[in-house]
């Protein structure tokens, strides 16, 4: 087991319902995050469809009517550019020290680290597909940072398999050497492994013939919306939902999310411009909470008299 930190913004409600955002590739920070490469596209389509035997097969064999091979290409392409975003990123890191994440993730000082046990009981699966899917991190992979974006060197596997598994993974898994400060390590889930959707709804009607839907959905003020499944053995039913809901226009700006399991949260790091009501609210927030039936250590952190150092006092263990 590897315990791994997430720098957030100090919400009292995270104790009461642990989600972390998966977050797909066209919505990170970084452009260049998780983005495949016009060169790496060239390479995988080139031994596709010019070194392998399979697309020369089906064509040798006769084209059905309508086949169009450039149709075919042009669709395997736009999936290999575009098939990350099916998938959701939830961002850890290996150093809970960092004075710039602390800054730029942890609402200047004013945030938390929580402390993850990662295994493979981080978090529950109930999508049959996502355990055959080998793109898919249920435990966290190490980013590689490097000055050049991956297309001109990638390794063979990445290349020369008939699946794009590792291609994929290859490009999630690698960010520019500007961000090796961040020491990450990535959860790489399907999106439809969400636990808990929020959305934007203007429609109250809709949202009323929801009621006898197996899927509960609660207003979160406004015209934001929280929906999920309460029965454990229909989960698989969101995305289903989600997807008509989408197709049909009634909702937009969907988020996606997991739910972290209580027993994974091994201790709580709150930044040094963190009141001690904002902790005691957290701290009443863990004990009251029957999910917390494990020890849950509670760390403030302390500016360094004399060097750039955060340092860490412990206050107790709930």
């Amino acid at each position: 087991m590897t315990v791994l930190y997430k720098y957030m913004p100090l919400r009292a409600s995270f104790f009461d319902d642990p989600l972390l955002r998966l977050t797909p590739p066209s919505k990170l920070n970084d452009p260049f995050d998780s983005k495949p490469t016009d060169a790496g596209i060239e390479k995988k389509m080139g031994f596709f469809f010019n070194d392998s035997d399979c697309f020369d097969d089906e064509i040798d064999e006769g084209e059905p009517e309508g086949f169009d091979p450039e149709q075919v290409k042009k669709s395997y392409e736009n999936d290999l550019r575009n098939r990350l975003d099916e998938f959701g990123i939830i961002s850890l890191t290996e150093d809970p020290y960092n004075l710039l994440m602390w800054s730029h993730y942890a609402n200047e000082h004013k945030g938390i680290i929580v402390a993850v046990a990662c295994d493979d009981n981080t978090f529950t699966f109930h999508d049959e597909l996502s355990g055959r899917c080998n793109v898919s991190q249920k435990t966290p992979a190490r980013v590689i940072y490097s000055n050049r974006r991956p297309g001109i060197e990638m390794p063979d596997d990445t290349i020369y398999e008939y699946f794009e598994d590792n291609f994929y993974k290859h490009f999630a898994l690698i960010k520019g050497d500007n961000w090796i400060y961040e020491k990450e390590h990535r959860f790489l889930l399907r999106l439809n492994e969400a636990d808990v959707a929020i959305f934007e709804c203007v429609s109250e009607e809709w949202i009323k013939e929801q009621e006898n839907s197996k899927v509960s959905v609660t207003h979160l003020g406004g015209v934001k919306y929280k929906a999920e499944v309460l029965e454990s053995d229909r989960k698989d039913i969101l995305p289903w939902w989600l997807s008509f809901a989408q197709g049909g226009n009634k909702i937009s700006n969907v988020m996606h999310f997991k739910r972290l399991q209580h027993q994974s949260i091994e201790g709580v790091y709150f930044g040094c411009r963190v009141t001690d009501e904002e902790i005691n609210a957290v701290i009443d927030k863990i004990k009251s909470n029957p999910s917390f039936d494990h020890v849950v250590s509670i760390y403030k952190g302390v500016e360094s008299t004399d060097r750039f150092e955060i340092d860490f006092k412990m206050l107790c263990s709930v």
